[in-house]
């Protein structure tokens, strides 16, 4: 089965913790995918643009698939995300992970207050502590 659509970002959230396709060092729960067409075969979703594969996902850890909010919707540009996060895009270090465990082993848990002091963004701080096996949100 095939659906095309008019070039858009299609927003696809899995029903656990995913490798990132472009850093697998980053564990997702959602992926924001600029594509024009969407194929099913019998067990995967793939996502195209121009003709070339942009996304290749398991159906069976699939939750959802829809187009991003309204067109009229104005997003930061990636240079504008990396003023606020300095550190976004970048790999975690042996010392930004002992540092983060012994932040949350003394009971910190804002997301936010964390994301600053790493220079990531909050959703970065989660994916992370779920990859170190400390917090799993659903």
């Amino acid at each position: 089965m095939e659906t095309s659509a008019a070039r858009t970002a299609f927003r696809v959230t899995f029903s656990d913790y995913y490798p990132d396709p472009n850093d697998t060092d980053v564990l997702r729960r959602a992926v924001s995918i600029q594509a024009d067409r969407l194929t099913f075969d019998s067990d995967h979703l793939t996502l195209w643009l121009t003709g070339t594969e942009v996304g290749h996902f398991p159906l069976d850890i699939i939750e959802s698939v829809h187009p991003e909010a309204s067109p009229g919707r104005q997003r930061e540009s990636p240079e504008e995300l990396r003023i606020r996060y300095p550190k976004m895009g970048h790999s975690w270090t042996q010392e930004d992970d002992t540092r983060l465990l012994a932040l949350y082993q003394q009971g910190e848990r804002d997301l936010e207050a964390l994301g600053k002091q790493f220079g990531r963004k909050p959703s970065a701080i989660r994916s992370r502590l779920a990859k170190l096996g400390l917090e799993r949100l659903d």
